[in-house]
């Protein structure tokens, strides 16, 4: 498991649209679920490195700060956990830090007018009505060796655009499962934009 990767910098005052873990949790949180426990699953996720914060509060709670896509990636990790998947000590092996690579950073390069990260890119796309991007999470398991190791990779399911799967086009890593997450669906249950269509309809 890794470390919270950077001490960010102080501010006095909140900059506009950065967010906190409490925000994170009442966003996200379902209902019936412990809100105690699930702000301690979005806590862990920054603790353990996999949410990256921008800033934190110098006074008051001295919360941690996270620009707004650290929504989209706790929400695809909280799902994660549904399904029972864990951290492990070897981070090619951990599903948290192959999903937090894919979100925050561009695999084989940022396309031309894309967002600075994929998550940041979708969550844009949504709010022009860009609809149908999908994360994916592929294990590989070594052709002779007994390791699995963990990739993801967004898509779009009508423009045939993804980002790039590194072990897809190695034969010595064969692919032997994807998990998947409708990235729309997500942001449709808890983005301004989502409510917004939903009250249109009623």
């Amino acid at each position: 498991m890794n470390a919270m990767p950077l001490i960010p910098p102080t501010v006095q005052h909140r900059p506009q649209g950065l967010i906190d873990c409490a925000q994170i949790t009442d966003t996200l949180i379902f209902p019936g679920q412990d809100r105690q426990v699930v702000y301690d699953q979005v806590r862990g996720l920054l603790t353990a490195g996999h949410l990256h914060p921008s800033a934190r509060e110098e006074r008051g709670k001295k919360a941690f700060l996270l620009a707004p896509e650290n929504m989209l990636i706790a929400d695809v990790m909280l799902r994660m956990r549904d399904f029972g998947m864990r951290g492990a000590d070897d981070a090619k092996a951990d599903p948290y830090v192959a999903a937090g690579l894919t979100l925050r950073h561009w695999s084989g390069g940022k396309p031309g007018g894309a967002k600075s990260n994929p998550a940041a890119h979708v969550i844009a796309e949504y709010e022009i009505d860009v609809r149908g991007w999908v994360f994916e999470l592929w294990s590989f398991r070594h052709a002779k060796r007994d390791r699995v190791q963990f990739e993801g990779r967004i898509h779009h399911v009508t423009r045939r655009q993804a980002t790039n799967l590194r072990h897809g086009g190695k034969p010595s890593w064969i692919p032997c499962g994807c998990y998947a997450v409708d990235l729309t669906d997500a942001l449709d249950r808890w983005h301004p934009r989502g409510q917004e269509r939903r009250e249109a309809m009623n």
